[in-house]
């Protein structure tokens, strides 16, 4: 007996899940062996995965901490000089200091003394208090500069011209405390315009024919100057070129220090 075929809509033609070949009936796929029962379809798989990406990618990121930092360091670097210009502008409050009616008088006989026995090469010692101090130096120093006195409606003398070191900065006060062995310098001077005030704590001592100061503690205005930066700032203060010959001692000096409130300059 010969077998007919069946009609072709009769056929059952399956296509296999994984690799899409086309066959009759049957369990598992003639191409590549994969038992249909078994097979586990990964669209669906693919289809919640993909999603979760996409949700993912869609949501804007959170920037990190660094980039905030980043964002905002030119706010701190503003916000810090402000404020450093704010304190070095405030002004330290003038140091009190010793008033004595008689302290010019006392002064000028101990200089003519002093005078007598360096012409003789006598060796002596002269000693001022702090009254006597600050009167000495109001006497001697030149603090009013024609700047200066601009600066406080004074009218300056008929053919005085400011030189550049008038203009950049002008002292105004200077103020001296005794304080057992050491002293408290007060400062105050005009820089571009602003009046600036500088206050140092030290012990002075006579180094090499000049007088130097051994500081301990500082402020430019109200700001206290670092330790670390002390010694740099007084060695600016005393080595600059428009400040050195100001703090050469004359030859004949031999010391300069300060005991128990008292300033003692020995010589020869």
């Amino acid at each position: 007996m010969r077998l007919q075929p069946l009609p072709l809509e009769s056929r059952t033609d399956l296509t296999c899940p994984k690799c899409g070949f086309e066959q009759g009936d049957g369990s598992e796929c003639l191409r590549c062996g994969v038992i249909f029962s078994k097979f586990k379809p990964l669209a669906p798989v693919v289809e919640k995965v993909l999603p979760a990406i996409a949700d993912r990618d869609s949501q804007p990121a959170t920037p990190g901490l660094l980039s905030r930092v980043i964002r905002i360091l030119p706010w701190i670097s503003l916000t810090l000089s402000i404020g450093l210009l704010l304190l070095i502008l405030h002004q330290t409050p003038p140091l009190p200091i010793q008033a004595d009616a008689q302290a010019a008088d006392r002064v000028a006989e101990k200089m003519a003394q002093l005078q007598v026995a360096v012409q003789a090469s006598q060796p002596h010692a002269v000693t001022l208090n702090e009254a006597e101090l600050n009167q000495w130096m109001r006497d001697n120093l030149a603090i009013a500069s024609a700047h200066q006195a601009q600066q406080a409606g004074i009218s300056a003398p008929i053919g005085s011209e400011l030189s550049v070191q008038e203009v950049q900065s002008a002292l105004k006060d200077v103020r001296i405390n005794l304080m057992g062995n050491q002293l408290r310098t007060y400062a105050l001077f005009v820089l571009y315009g602003k009046e600036v005030s500088l206050q140092l704590d030290g012990a002075i001592e006579a180094q090499g024919g000049y007088i130097r100061l051994n500081p301990t503690a500082g402020k430019l205005g109200s700001l206290p100057i670092p330790t670390s930066m002390l010694n740099s700032v007084v060695n600016q203060l005393f080595d600059s070129p428009q400040n050195r010959d100001k703090f050469q001692l004359p030859p004949q000096i031999e010391s300069i220090r300060i005991e128990n409130n008292i300033l003692v300059i020995a010589t020869r």
